[in-house]
């Protein structure tokens, strides 16, 4: 729903993930090449990774990594895939931004083996302490998590106040399909398990906004009326752009899981707005319904900048602000009668001159 900003930690966390994916698979097009699957492939391997270790003008940071896990076995299945997998990473990581907007496709048919690779990579390898002690001090993964978790709402949902026990990471593009993202830094977002879980699983509709790239608040705002919450756009989103936060909407169910849970926090933040102003003008003798006009929209601006403090932090403040805005545009007539009227025993009168 909101933008999450890249920062540096979070480079520093998970960046080196699309590094050592490069090494890997720059390995993987050197020698030894397989053409036909024997029981030795393994132990070739093996004695090839222990050369490299010895060799000093050797660069590779993975070696280590390999003898010490199950890695060297993967690394070995992906040499029977017979393609140049280093440019189809490549290809990918550049154009990703592209495939967002189905402007660019990966027709490419992964194996299982490959796609059990990339998954090892994702649900072992940088969970491990020797992955973690070589590429970065710590578990990094769980470390970004607890970053994007702190004081923060669910950037695809904006519903949920994450928590670490209440959040997983996404694969925004998921890695069943498309495995050779599987642990692509910009492709890891964390999210409320409601989402990422329950509600989106390997599901993908494309073009779609990205959290990492696109402020989804910049192209539509919500609208409550007749009891129900839809969302419009403003007027200079282009197709294409409608079609990208439509697509978001699908993906995550949001117009029907707003529609079933958060209609009741606009009641709620209404009903607080009129008992603020009751307080204000409680033991006011003569007040007219202009007075009470202003009182309203003072305390839908009051409203408006409390609430714009928590962006992000609080629970579906994109929603509430845009019921703000509309308020404040639409005739208060009604409101400020049942306001005068729920103060007549308070000694409130209405100005007879606004009746003539």
């Amino acid at each position: 729903m909101y933008k999450v900003e890249w920062s540096v930690k979070m480079e520093n966390l998970i960046g080196p993930y699309h590094d050592f994916v490069v090494e890997i698979l720059h390995f993987v097009n050197e020698e030894p090449q397989f053409s036909v699957k024997t029981d030795a492939d393994i132990d070739v391997i093996v004695k090839k990774i222990k050369e490299l270790k010895k060799d000093k003008t050797c660069n590779y940071n993975f070696l280590d990594i390999a003898t010490g896990t199950n890695l060297k076995k993967y690394i070995c299945d992906l040499k029977y895939e017979g393609l140049d997998l280093l440019s189809k990473y490549n290809e990918f990581n550049i154009n990703y931004k592209k495939f967002l907007s189905a402007d660019w496709k990966d027709n490419t048919q992964y194996s299982k083996l490959l796609t059990k690779a990339f998954e090892y990579f994702y649900t072992d390898l940088i969970q491990g302490k020797i992955f973690n002690n070589t590429v970065g001090e710590s578990n990094a993964i769980r470390e970004f998590r607890e970053e994007l978790t702190l004081e923060s709402t669910c950037p695809y949902c904006d519903s949920h106040e994450m928590e670490f026990d209440s959040s997983s990471v996404d694969h925004f593009i998921p890695k069943s399909r498309y495995p050779l993202m599987a642990i692509f830094p910009k492709n890891l977002i964390v999210a409320c398990t409601a989402c990422n879980e329950r509600i989106k699983k390997e599901k993908l509709y494309l073009p779609i906004m990205h959290p990492y790239f696109d402020n989804l608040d910049d192209y539509f705002y919500f609208t409550y009326r007749n009891e129900v919450i839809e969302i419009e756009f403003y007027d200079y989103i282009s197709i294409k752009d409608r079609e990208k936060v439509k697509n978001f909407f699908k993906l995550f169910n949001l117009e029907k899981r707003y529609n079933k849970y958060a209609k009741k926090k606009l009641i709620k933040l209404k009903e607080e707005i009129r008992r603020n102003v009751i307080k204000q003008i409680k033991g006011v003798e003569t007040i007219s319904i202009n007075e009470i006009q202003s009182k309203i929209k003072e305390e839908l601006y009051d409203s408006y900048i409390n609430i714009s403090k928590y962006k992000k932090k609080d629970a579906l403040t994109k929603l509430k602000l845009d019921y703000l805005k509309q308020m404040k545009k639409e005739d208060l007539s009604d409101l400020s009668m049942y306001i005068a009227s729920e103060n007549g025993e308070n000694f409130l009168k209405i100005e007879d001159s606004f009746w003539v």
